[in-house]
């Protein structure tokens, strides 16, 4: 992971999602901005100038063209990255217009609420390039509030009351929690009303287990539901009790694992559970020491841990709480924040660190939608900040027992993954299939971010498939096929983050090259008139000639 994040820093000022999102995303300089060997640089074709920064950055001046120059450099070996020097606008970052998003500390911190300003996850970076739209969250919990005005709630399964309608039971004391989950997660952004969520244009899929007992074939079953219905992140605000001590329940570990292997289409699911608030060491929670099992603690408004979050060797990340502003019920909900009984300004514990970073993940997996969960867990980690150095007892890899690898950086996250699939390169060749020479060839294919290529081609013979791979725009099947072999073929451009779209399959059949047609030799003509006919008539055309210039010179001598 530790190349990849360097890969993918490489390309941070170009992540691609799209002109629309940033029109001038794609003007750039004649110049190329390049770390690595300047003296190699310097001898490379279409190389002009180059000039060293400090920090080791190299500004090199091409006459050519400068995204195909960066990606001929980032491919020597002697170079560690290499991008264009594009033209960005430099503009404020995006807020949705949402009233309560001032209150929302966690967000964007400025100091509000008595906070510390920067104690928050950069979520406006994040929206910058994703808002969490296409990506649905699964909240099992108490219920969520299917008609609250500032969410997009699929209703799920209720567990408790054993039917299809998840929304919350107002009677029961712990109503209210799942909408105030749901709310931190995804409650909508840029709507002109209430409060905005981290993945403000994600939806969520509420499943009803709090409120009574659930059994472990329920959560099993609640879990495959609500990765059957699409669910890219499984939040978890619950436990089993705070400080249990078990092992790991087989069948939660299989869950997990059908998270993992179904969910996103066989790309996965992320399966996040809160540390719990009882101050005491959860390293016993077998549930939370798996490695498919995000575990989240709890921090401050300054960056400080809250003091009941549970702490060990199970944490993974921490996420901000305390004084959260979020959805709420009117009847049997927390209380209200301005007068406005929908919203609740003080929702905290894991409950409300949990969610934060289940809105981060789907976040990322908007701005990539070929980022696997594996890949995402190891992203949030390793761009996490490492809040409390002094007391956070860090260990040599960076990992603390009260905040995991530290806490939750949005606009890292979502920066490191934001990536375009390549588009699915033009089929060109080959014109004439001959047994003597087949070429398989096709157009580079377009990539928004000027991503580095390779192309895999998968061709196929009497049913068998074959594929290969190369960084060029052809392939010879010279010498593998045979004369009325018939070929199928496609192409599909891969780049950091996997397979772009596939070319149109095409097909052709192997003849061989045809024979010449040799022109026969024409009949041969009778030697004796070819040789004397031009020299007869020569001789009497210049027989006549004589004659009349003879005749012509008598005449005139005469007179």
């Amino acid at each position: 992971m530790l190349a990849l994040l360097s890969l993918v820093n490489a390309a941070e000022f170009h992540p691609g999602i799209g002109p629309e999102t940033v029109p001038l995303r794609f003007e750039t300089t004649d110049k190329v901005l390049a770390q690595g060997d300047a003296t190699a640089i310097a001898a490379y074709p279409g190389v002009v100038h180059v000039s060293e920064r400090p920090g080791g950055l190299l500004v090199v001046t091409t006459e050519g063209d400068p995204v195909s120059l960066s990606n001929e450099l980032w491919a020597l070996d002697e170079v560690t990255w290499a991008h264009p020097d594009f033209v960005l606008p430099i503009v404020p970052h995006y807020e949705p217009d949402d009233p309560y998003l001032v209150d929302q500390w966690h967000l964007v911190n400025v100091g509000q609420r008595g906070m510390s300003e920067g104690a928050d996850i950069r979520a406006d970076l994040a929206w910058e390039f994703s808002t969490g739209e296409g990506q649905i969250i699964a909240v099992f919990d108490s219920g969520v509030r299917d008609d609250h005005p500032d969410l997009d709630v699929i209703n799920g399964y209720d567990f408790v009351g054993g039917d299809e309608d998840s929304n919350p039971d107002p009677s029961h004391g712990s109503a209210a929690h799942g909408t105030a989950v749901a709310g931190v997660a995804a409650a909508r952004g840029d709507n002109g009303v209430g409060v905005t969520g981290v993945a403000y244009d994600a939806q969520i899929y509420g499943v009803r287990m709090i409120g009574g007992s659930a059994t472990l074939e329920d959560i099993y079953d609640g879990f495959v539901e609500a990765v059957d219905a699409g669910a890219g992140v499984l939040n978890n605000s619950w436990g089993f009790g705070d400080c249990a001590v078990f092992e790991t329940y087989e069948v939660l570990r299989q869950m997990n694992k059908y998270a993992e292997d179904n969910g996103r289409g066989g790309l996965g699911s992320v399966v996040v559970v809160s540390a719990g608030n009882d101050n005491c060491d959860t390293s016993g929670d077998g549930w939370k020491q798996q490695r498919l099992t995000v575990t989240v603690a709890a921090s401050d408004g300054h960056d400080v841990r809250e003091s009941y979050s549970n702490f060990g060797d199970v944490l993974d990340i921490t996420g901000p709480s305390g004084a959260l502003l979020t959805t709420d019920l009117v009847e049997g909900g927390y209380g209200s924040w301005a007068e406005d009984a929908e919203y609740y300004g003080w929702f905290s514990g894991t409950s409300g660190s949990a969610p934060v970073v289940s809105g981060v993940f789907a976040l990322m997996f908007a701005a990539n939608d070929r980022l696997t969960a594996a890949d995402a867990r190891e992203v949030i980690c390793d761009t996490a900040v490492r809040i409390d150095t002094d007391s956070g007892t860090y260990d040599e890899t960076g990992f603390s027992p009260y905040y995991g690898c530290g806490r939750v950086d949005a606009g890292a996250a979502v920066l490191a993954v934001a990536n375009s699939a390549p588009r699915a390169p033009a089929l060109t060749g080959p014109d004439q299939p001959y047994v003597d020479r087949v070429r398989l060839t096709w157009d580079p294919a377009e990539d928004l971010d000027a991503d580095w290529l390779n192309y895999e081609v998968a061709w196929t013979l009497n049913e068998v498939e074959t594929v290969w791979t190369t960084t060029e725009h052809f392939v010879d099947l010279t010498g593998h096929l045979e004369v009325g072999d018939v070929v199928t073929w496609s192409v599909t451009p891969i780049d950091l983050w996997g397979p772009g779209e596939t070319s149109a399959e095409a097909g052709f059949s192997v003849s061989a090259r045809p024979t010449p047609e040799v022109e026969p030799d024409p009949e041969p003509e009778d030697p004796g008139a070819c040789a004397t006919a031009p020299l007869g008539g020569l001789w009497l055309v210049m027989l006549l000639y004589s004659l009349r210039t003879s005749s012509r010179f008598r005449s005139i001598a005469s007179t």
